[in-house]
C-alpha cells in the first residue's frame, strides 16, 4: 500500500499554492518469511523499510562487518537490530557476547522491554535471551567516595552477602530486568546492585551499557575485564550513533589547573601521613616524600608558565589559545626532574604513577569531577604524552575567573573509534539523524570495505510533519538585535496562538534562550512556562515531561539544542504538537574550533572540513530538535525552522534530500500556515 502526502504551503504576495508529494512505502512482511534475520524479531510482523534494515544488518553482521544506517524514528530500529545480531550470535561460532550501546537511559527500558517481549515468543526448546541492564555506578548504588566506593553493603554480614549475591545475580539472568528493578531488589538483599550486575553481565548474552564502557579507555580497561568481555568476541549495536564522536572525545577532555596539582599535593601529603600514623608502607612513604617535592617545584613552573599564556590571551582575538603541548610537557618533565637525583624519567615516571593510583582520601575537595585529583593529573599527562606529537589532540589554554586552565581536546575521534570497531565482530550503528552516512564513516575511522552505508525511509507520511522555513529571522551572531528577536517572538506567538496542545521552543544556547523569554508578557495566558536549565537532573526533565500529559493545560517548553529537553527524551503519546527550532547552534568562533576546522580540512578537504566540524553538526542538532514530537504513525506536529540559512545554498543541502520544506515569509504567514495545518488535523 502507498500513501501520498500532501503539503500546506502558501505565498501570500502571489497567492500561489504549493503542493508536495511523498510516497513512502507500507508493504507488510511477516516476520520469519524472508530470512534468517527475522528468527529474533519481538513482533508479529515488519514493515518493508524495518525488514530491509534487518537483512542489510544481518549480512553485514554475518560477514563480521559494520552497517552505518540512517533510519528515521519509527522504522523500529532496536527491535531489528537485535533480531539482526541475535540471529547472528545464535548461528555463528565466535560470537559470545551483543553489547548495546546507548546514551539514553529512556533507550535502555525500551531494549529490556523488547527482549521480554522476543522471549515470549521463543519457540519451545529454544533458550531464552539472557540480558543485563548496566547503567551508571553512580545511579545504580547513589554516594560513591571519592575513589568511587559504595556504601551499598555497609553493615552487612560478610557470611551472608556470597548467597544474597548469587541470589540476586540469578534473579537478574531469569529475565529481562530493568536497572531500576534491580536497584529496587539489591536494597531489600543488602547487597550491590552494580557489583552483581557486572557478575551477571559474565554470564549474559546481551548486555545493555553506556558508550563509555567500550569507547573511552579510562572506563572499559576495568570494566571490560570485569565483565569478561572480549571484544574480539562481541557484536555492537550502537544507538543513537550521531552521538558518539562527541562522546569519545569528551572521554579525552582533561582539564589542567594550579589548584588541581595543589590539591594533589595535599592528598600524597595527607596519605603519607596516614601510612606514617600506621607504621606500614615504608616503601610508599619515601615514594610520596619525593612526589610531594616533585608537586611543589611543579606547582611553581606551571604556574609561572600559565602566566606568560594570560598574557598571549590579551593580544589574542578569541577568549582561549592554543598551546604545545611539547611545551607544557617540557615544563612538567623539567619540574619533575630537577627533585630528583636521577635523570631516568621513564623508570621514575612510572613508580610515581603506580603511587599516585594508590592515594586515597577521607573527603573530597569540593571540585565536582569524580576521582581524586591524583588521579586526575595523571590522567591528564599521561593523555598529553601520548598524543604530544599528533596533530589529533590540541592542547587549548583559556581562563576560568582569574585561573588559567589547560584543556586536552581530541579533534579525531577515528583514533580511538577505528580500533574498537575493527576489533569487534560486526557492528551496527544507527540513528535518526546520521546523516550523511558517509560522514560519521569517515569520522569513526571506518575503512572502505569493512561497512556499508544505508539509508532508510521514513514510515510517517510528510503531511503530518510539515516542515516551514522562516526567511526574515536567524540566530546568525552578526544579524541580531532588538528587531530579529522581535520577528522570532512575533513567529512563536503565531505558533502558540494557533497550537491546540503543547509546544516545546529550542534556541541554540542558554543565552539566546534567556534572551526570548526575558519578558514573557508575549506569550498567551493559556500557556504555562517550562524551561530548562543547565545541569537539570534526570528526575527534574522527568517531571517537566509527565507535566506535559496534564491535557487540562497547555505548555510552552523552552530548551536547547543538543540540551536535556531535544535529546534522549520521549515524546511520546503525541504530547507535542509543535515544535519550534530557533536558529543554528553553530559553535562560535574559538581557537578550539579553529583547529578542529584545520584538522578537517587537512584531513578530508576544505569543504568537508567545514562540513564535518561545524555545519553539519548544527544542522544534525536541529534535525534531532524537531523529529521529538513524531513517535508514532498516528502523530502529527508542525515543525518551525526560524532560521533563513536553511533558505541559503550552504545549509539547505545539508538537510536529508527527502525532506520537504515550505518558505514563510514573515509570522503572518507562519500563522496562517499553523492554522491551516490543525484545521487538517485537530
Amino acid at each position: 500500500m502507498v500513501s501520498t502526502c500532501h503539503g500546506i504551503a502558501d505565498d501570500r504576495s502571489s497567492g500561489t499554492q504549493y503542493s508536495c508529494s511523498a510516497e513512502y512505502d507500507k508493504t507488510i512482511v511477516h516476520a520469519g518469511a524472508d530470512g534468517p534475520w527475522t528468527e529474533y524479531f519481538a513482533h508479529q510482523a515488519a514493515r518493508d523499510q524495518q525488514d530491509r534494515f534487518m537483512r542489510d544488518a544481518y549480512l553485514s553482521l554475518q560477514d563480521g562487518q559494520s552497517i552505518v544506517a540512517e533510519a528515521p524514528t519509527g522504522l523500529g530500529k532496536t527491535a531489528a537490530s537485535l533480531s539482526s545480531a541475535l540471529s547472528v550470535m545464535r548461528g555463528k561460532e565466535g560470537v559470545d557476547k551483543l553489547l548495546f550501546l546507548t546514551g539514553r537511559q529512556s533507550q535502555h527500558r525500551i531494549v529490556i522491554d523488547t527482549l521480554r517481549e522476543l522471549n515470549r515468543k521463543v519457540p519451545a526448546g529454544t533458550p531464552e535471551v539472557t540480558v543485563v541492564d548496566l547503567i551508571g555506578r553512580e545511579s545504580m548504588c547513589g554516594n560513591l567516595t571519592i575513589d568511587r566506593k559504595c556504601f551499598c553493603e555497609e553493615g552487612q554480614n560478610e557470611k551472608a552477602l556470597g548467597a544474597r549475591r548469587s541470589f540476586l545475580r540469578r534473579w537478574i539472568l531469569s529475565e529481562p530486568r530493568h536497572a531500576e528493578e534491580t536497584i529496587r531488589n539489591a536494597k531489600v538483599e543488602g547487597v550491590c546492585p552494580y557489583a552483581c550486575s557486572i557478575e551477571a553481565a559474565r554470564e549474559a548474552e546481551v548486555i545493555v551499557l553506556d558508550y563509555n564502557h567500550v569507547f573511552v579507555e579510562s572506563v572499559s580497561e576495568s570494566s571490560l575485564s570485569s565483565m569478561s568481555i572480549d571484544l574480539q568476541s562481541s557484536s555492537l549495536i550502537i544507538d543513537e550513533a550521531h552521538n558518539l564522536p562527541d562522546r569519545i572525545k569528551m572521554g579525552l577532555e582533561l582539564r589542567l589547573t594550579v589548584k588541581m596539582i595543589k590539591s594533589a599535593r595535599y592528598e600524597v601529603e595527607e596519605y603519607k601521613e596516614n601510612l606514617e600514623k600506621n607504621k606500614v608502607g615504608h616503601e610508599d612513604i619515601a615514594v610520596s616524600s619525593v612526589a610531594i617535592s616533585c608537586f611543589k617545584r611543579i606547582e611553581e613552573e606551571v604556574s609561572s608558565w600559565m602566566a606568560t599564556k594570560m598574557d598571549d590571551i590579551d593580544d589574542s582575538e578569541h577568549n582561549d589559545i592554543l598551546v604545545e603541548a611539547s611545551d607544557l610537557v617540557e615544563v612538567i618533565k623539567t619540574s619533575f626532574l630537577s627533585s630528583l637525583t636521577t635523570n631516568d624519567w621513564s623508570s621514575t615516571f612510572r613508580e610515581f604513577s603506580i603511587l599516585l593510583g594508590k592515594v586515597t582520601i577521607d573527603d573530597s575537595d569540593g571540585e565536582e569531577e569524580t576521582g581524586t585529583s591524583c588521579l586526575r593529573f595523571l590522567a591528564f599527562l599521561e593523555t598529553i604524552l601520548r598524543f604530544e606529537k599528533s596533530d589529533a589532540m590540541a592542547l587549548v589554554f583559556d581562563l576560568v575567573g582569574d585561573e588559567g586552565r589547560v584543556t586536552s581536546c581530541l579533534l579525531d575521534p577515528a583514533v580511538i573509534s577505528s580500533t574498537i570497531i575493527s576489533k569487534a565482530k560486526g557492528s551496527v550503528l544507527m540513528s535518526g539523524t546520521l546523516h550523511p552516512t558517509s560522514m560519521y564513516g569517515d569520522m569513526l575511522g571506518l575503512t572502505s570495505g569493512s561497512y556499508e552505508e544505508r539509508a532508510y525511509s521514513s514510515p510517517f507520511a510528510q503531511d503530518r510533519r510539515p516542515i516551514i522555513i522562516c526567511s526574515d529571522v536567524t540566530s546568525k551572531y552578526t544579524k541580531r538585535g532588538k528587531e530579529n528577536l522581535k520577528r522570532i517572538r512575533s513567529h512563536v506567538k503565531e505558533v502558540l496562538d494557533q497550537t491546540p496542545g503543547n509546544v516545546a521552543v529550542f534556541a541554540p544556547s542558554y543565552a539566546m534562550m534567556s534572551e526570548i523569554i526575558e519578558t514573557t508578557d508575549w506569550i498567551p495566558k493559556a500557556f504555562r512556562i517550562k524551561d530548562e536549565e543547565s545541569g537539570m537532573s534526570k528526575s527534574d526533565v522527568s517531571k517537566v515531561i509527565r507535566s506535559l500529559t496534564d491535557s487540562r493545560t497547555k505548555t510552552v517548553l523552552f530548551g536547547v539544542m543538543g540540551g536535556r529537553f531535544s535529546e534522549g527524551v520521549d515524546y511520546s503519546g503525541g504530547i507535542l504538537s509543535a515544535v519550534v527550532a530557533v536558529g543554528l547552534p553553530v559553535p562560535p568562533p574559538s581557537s578550539r574550533q579553529r583547529a578542529t576546522i584545520e584538522y578537517m580540512s587537512k584531513r578530508y578537504g576544505r569543504d568537508k572540513g567545514w562540513r564535518y566540524s561545524s555545519g553539519q553538526p548544527a544542522v544534525n542538532s536541529v534535525l534531532q530538535a524537531i523529529g521529538r514530537p513524531i513517535r508514532k504513525e498516528d502523530d502529527r506536529a508542525i515543525l518551525v525552522l526560524l532560521e533563513n540559512r536553511f533558505l541559503e545554498r550552504t545549509y539547505s543541502k545539508l538537510l536529508p534530500k527527502n525532506i520537504i520544506t515550505i518558505p514563510s515569509a514573515d509570522s503572518d504567514v507562519t500563522g496562517r500556515l499553523v492554522r491551516r495545518f490543525f484545521s487538517r488535523y485537530p
